[in-house]
């Protein structure tokens, strides 16, 4: 028997959770949560424990005795928990009927293979699901576009809560433990990056999929737009951004010696090379050419705003 394992993080998350937990039910396949509370200081724990045993779901507790934040708790489950197949798990998302289902259809058999799928999460506002928006038109680019090599150290198209994977793919994220914990931007977009340096990510298009709850508590969030932002807000956001991409190209960078010589990672130490010194001023001449490889966000508003950042100072913490 296949076993999958559903890897959930919470923290304070009494607001939500119980909603996440109760929607795994509608799935026929079997399945055990394995639960990291990362020191929650509400009634999340209790609550957790309640929900899945009112549910009738196996729940596997991994607490840990300090806060690791985010990615590092689910870098922590994913060291700890041993299983066929893997899916990363929100605290305060809501999962349509059939996503661990369809999830493990397409791993199915595939345990000793480096395979990861996802798919597009369904975007909304706080505690209105049935208003929802699709998340790559909120990024403004297609299904296609946000999977390009040029692009896979700009954006992530594959969010945690969408994605599944395999034993294998997993084995190959412990032989470079220390580099992911110490450079991914996120746990998902990391695990995205080498399965696609094998050729092995898929997008599963027209499957169940997750309602990805955005809110004020977001660890990284998607604008539904309507809220109006100011230049500080929107200068130090980039400026965020860049230190955090930049970190990961040089931790793939770091990592791919002990990479297998996938079809893709050529293409994607390219990527990672390009993005590497985004932290730093750059020259127009190199700014151009990011531009030009579309190696830069979505859409070309987005891009430029970010080249113009890029090009009048470094990104050094404020």
């Amino acid at each position: 028997m296949t076993a999958v394992a559903v890897l959930l993080a919470t923290f304070n998350s009494a607001r939500y959770v119980e909603q996440q937990i109760a929607s795994l039910r509608d799935n026929k396949t079997a399945f055990t949560v394995h639960w990291l509370d990362d020191q929650s200081t509400d009634d999340t724990r209790a609550l957790v424990e309640a929900v899945a045993a009112r549910s009738g779901i196996g729940l596997v507790s991994w607490h840990q005795p300090r806060r690791l934040g985010v990615p590092g708790a689910f870098f922590e489950l994913l060291e700890r928990v041993s299983a066929d197949l893997y899916l990363f798990c929100d605290h305060d998302d809501i999962w349509q009927p059939g996503k661990i289902d369809a999830t493990v259809a397409c791993l199915q058999g595939d345990a000793d293979r480096p395979e990861l799928c996802f798919s597009e999460p369904l975007v909304f506002d706080n505690d209105n699901p049935a208003k929802s928006r699709r998340y790559f038109e909120l990024a403004g680019v297609s299904a296609r576009e946000s999977q390009q090599l040029s692009r896979a150290f700009a954006l992530n198209p594959a969010i945690g809560n969408t994605v599944g994977f395999t034993r294998s793919l997993r084995e190959i994220y412990l032989g470079h433990r220390e580099i992911a914990r110490s450079h991914a931007v996120m746990h998902d977009w990391w695990m995205y990056l080498l399965a696609s340096s094998l050729g092995a990510s898929k997008l599963l298009p027209g499957v169940p999929t997750t309602l990805y709850r955005q809110h004020g508590g977001n660890a990284f969030g998607v604008g539904l737009g309507g809220k109006r932002r100011t230049f500080g807000l929107m200068w130090e956001r980039q400026q965020r951004y860049r230190r955090l991409v930049a970190r990961q190209a040089r931790g793939f960078l770091a990592a791919a010696p002990g990479l297998a010589p996938g079809p893709s990672l050529p293409a994607l130490l390219a990527a990672a090379a390009a993005i590497q010194g985004l932290d730093r001023r750059q020259g127009v001449l190199h700014l151009v050419a990011l531009l030009r490889r579309r190696a830069l966000l979505l859409p070309w508003r987005r891009a430029l705003w970010l080249a113009c950042v890029c090009a009048v100072s470094n990104a050094s913490p404020g």
